[in-house]
């Protein structure tokens, strides 16, 4: 959960409320396949210098991956994600797929 504690010339985002949950199945001892559900709630700009009319969305997606291991305490994971629903307020831009590639390390 994001919220903004204070405004800048007139101007306050709006809040914004993100839940992931996921699986990982084990398919071979160096491979991971996961799989992430992913929600995401952002509330209207609000303000004298916000656009209210064109901001907040509601979006729901599935992001497929895989993570590979890559020597004994590091792995390469990537996601794609894939919109399975999407509404947004007024005229704004969104993505028909995105991906994500990291790299994870134990210390």
């Amino acid at each position: 959960m994001q919220r903004a504690v204070n405004s800048h010339d007139d101007y306050r985002p709006g809040g914004q409320l993100n839940l992931d949950a996921g699986l990982s199945w084990r398919a071979t001892p160096l491979v991971n396949a996961l799989l992430q559900f992913n929600a995401h709630v952002r509330d209207r700009d609000h303000g004298a210098a916000a656009e209210p009319e064109d901001t907040g969305n509601r979006m729901l997606s599935l992001s497929p991956g895989l993570s590979v291991a890559a020597g004994s305490v590091g792995r390469i994971y990537a996601f794609v994600q894939l919109p399975l629903y999407q509404y947004v307020n007024g005229t704004q831009l969104t993505q028909d797929w995105s991906a994500v590639i990291g790299w994870r390390q134990r210390f």
